[in-house]
C-alpha cells in the first residue's frame, strides 16, 4: 500500500494550473511542474502520473472554477450592456499573481498547437460551447426584458461577443495596450443593438 497523499489537490492544480497558463502545455517540462506544485518526484508521478494528466486535470479545474464564473456573470439578474461590460473587462485583468495578462488558461488551450490528445481537445470544446451557451442566455435574457429587440439573432450577437471577448485575449497577448482594448470595449457596447 502506498503512502498517503499528503497535499491538498486542489491546491497543487491550481500551482500547476499557473504555470500552464503561463509557459503553455509545450513550454512546460515535469520538472516545472514539481517544482512549481511543490511536490516530490514521487508524489507527482504517483498521484498523477504524468504532464498530460495533471494538464488535464488543470483545464477541468479551469473549467470548474473560471468558466463557472463567467457564466455566472452572464446568467445573472442585470442589464444586459453593464453586463458585457463587465465580462469583457474581465479580460483586461492582469493575469494570475498580478503578472501582465498572459491570456486566458482555455483560449491558451485552444491555441496551443503541441496538443493532440482527445480527451483534452474534447473537454475544450465543451468548454467553448458552455461559454458560447452562456453569451446566448445572456442574449436570450436581454431580449426577455426589452433590452434588445425580438428580431435580433440571439445566436449571432452570442458569436459576436464571444469572438469579441477572444479578440481582446488575443490583443493583450500580443501587445498588451490596456487603453487599445478599452477602447474596444467602448466601441462594442455602443454597436450592441437597442
Amino acid at each position: 500500500m502506498g503512502r498517503p497523499q499528503i497535499f491538498a489537490e486542489e491546491q497543487v492544480i491550481d500551482k500547476a494550473m499557473k504555470t500552464f497558463w503561463s509557459k503553455g502545455y509545450e513550454g512546460v517540462s515535469t520538472k516545472d511542474l514539481i517544482i512549481a506544485m511543490g511536490l516530490s518526484n514521487g508524489s507527482f508521478f504517483n498521484s498523477f502520473g504524468n504532464k498530460r494528466t495533471i494538464y488535464l486535470k488543470s483545464l477541468q479545474r479551469y473549467n470548474a472554477v473560471y468558466i463557472t464564473a463567467l457564466e455566472d456573470m452572464l446568467t445573472m439578474e442585470m442589464p444586459f450592456k453593464p453586463k458585457v461590460k463587465n465580462v469583457l473587462m474581465e479580460v483586461v485583468k492582469d493575469g494570475p499573481d498580478g503578472k501582465q495578462n498572459e491570456g486566458c488558461f482555455f483560449f491558451n488551450t485552444s491555441l496551443e498547437a503541441g496538443i493532440d490528445d482527445d480527451e483534452i481537445l474534447l473537454l475544450a470544446s465543451q468548454i467553448h460551447k458552455r461559454i458560447e451557451n452562456s453569451f446566448l442566455a445572456a442574449v436570450n435574457m436581454a431580449i426577455k426584458n426589452g433590452e434588445i429587440s425580438k428580431t435580433t439573432d440571439s445566436l449571432q450577437l452570442a458569436q459576436y461577443l464571444y469572438n469579441v471577448l477572444n479578440g481582446l485575449r488575443v490583443l493583450l497577448i500580443q501587445a498588451p495596450s490596456k487603453q487599445a482594448a478599452q477602447n474596444i470595449i467602448t466601441s462594442t457596447l455602443a454597436f450592441l443593438p437597442a
